[in-house]
């Protein structure tokens, strides 16, 4: 598995950390809830084809620190406060 590692030339609004603010923003624009498919829509229209990268670690940055979870009733993803 290959690990995303900034570096000096790492453009900051094509990193992970850029990709989490803007998950962010998107729950926060929907009430804290979203599915799946619109929270990769909102971000390719900020990060173009960089998304099909980004993404995956971004929402797993989230998971990992316990602020997203899959509510499996609805088929969406929940963000804590």
């Amino acid at each position: 598995m290959t690990m995303l590692k900034p570096d000096k030339f790492t453009e900051l609004n094509r990193s992970v950390i850029y990709a989490v603010a803007v998950l962010i923003t998107v729950f926060k624009e929907n009430e804290y809830k979203c599915s799946y498919e619109n929270l990769y829509k909102a971000l390719e229209k900020q990060l173009g084809e960089d998304t099909l990268y980004l993404f995956l670690p971004a929402v797993d940055f989230l998971f990992l620190l316990g602020k997203v979870d899959y509510d499996i009733e609805t088929d969406v993803l929940e963000m804590k406060i």
